[in-house]
């Protein structure tokens, strides 16, 4: 199994672009081969701050999701939201 458990820091009006997206790269991402889990969370003591969690069967499902036009699509959003 491969998981990961990412942590980030939105600047203001990020965060409600970043949830405007999420549903549609969730789905997306959870029909993808090897998916186990793609979950978004909110922080409840930080305005600004969302939670991903990823599980996947491999590594190797993993990159293929690193791969698709809608991962990094989402990820574009991420960038232009957050401070990374």
């Amino acid at each position: 199994m491969y998981k990961f458990i990412i942590t980030i820091e939105t600047v203001d009006g990020g965060r409600d672009k970043i949830l405007e997206r999420a549903p549609q790269a969730q789905a997306a991402t959870r029909n993808e081969p090897g998916c186990i889990a793609y979950d978004f969370y909110t922080c409840t003591d930080n305005p600004n701050g969302l939670v991903f969690v990823e599980t996947w069967v491999d590594q190797a499902a993993h990159d293929f999701h690193m791969e698709q036009e809608h991962t990094k699509s989402f990820i574009a959003t991420m960038n232009n939201s957050t401070n990374l």
